[in-house]
């Protein structure tokens, strides 16, 4: 599978053990942390060494890339990814930029990317993703991406410790096919 993506201002290259400082740092910011379900907050060192060791068993349909900007490829300043579901057919796109490059336009350049290479490359059918209705931004990124929502309501977020109000869109390659097209 393709190891690094590039687009017009990024470079979404493989995880890598060194990347756990940045992931800490980053994700240690309450305002990225509190928009994803999966972690805690605080969000310490060891949690981004934990989850680089996980992701060490991935599947081959399952993709995670270090969000990088072009001119510091080294540098990682967010993440996407798409995790492969096999027991429901489908893979789910997860993301999360550092703070200080929000309202870029960069999220909607990465998930473009990542769901052209699952489509394509990976050969999957259909993706999913989830936000927080408190998280209008990151609902933004995944509408102009051509996903349709499909259901609402709630979510247990690690870092809010609590029940969230939700919506999971989905996204299948015969309708991103004819976006492209279009």
């Amino acid at each position: 599978m393709d190891r690094i993506l590039i687009t017009p201002r990024l470079l979404l290259r493989p995880l890598r053990d060194d990347d756990a400082p940045a992931i800490a740092n980053q994700i240690g910011d309450y305002a990225v942390a509190h928009n994803l379900a999966r972690v805690p907050f605080p969000y310490h060192a060891s949690d981004a060494v934990e989850f680089l060791d996980w992701i060490k068993t991935d599947n081959s349909q399952t993709r995670r890339s270090a969000l990088c900007l072009r001119e510091n490829s080294t540098l990682l300043r967010g993440a996407v990814n798409y995790q492969w579901f096999p027991e429901k057919s489908e893979a789910e796109i997860g993301y999360w930029l550092a703070k200080p490059l929000w309202g870029h336009g960069l999220m909607s350049e990465a998930v473009a990317a990542m769901i052209a290479h699952a489509f394509t490359v990976a050969k999957i059918d259909q993706l999913f993703a989830s936000f927080f209705d408190n998280n209008p931004a990151s609902g933004k990124v995944l509408l102009r991406a051509g996903f349709k929502v499909s259901s609402s309501g709630t979510c247990f977020s690690r870092a809010q410790g609590c029940q969230i109000p939700m919506n999971t869109v989905r996204l299948s390659k015969a309708q991103w096919q004819l976006r492209q097209k279009g």
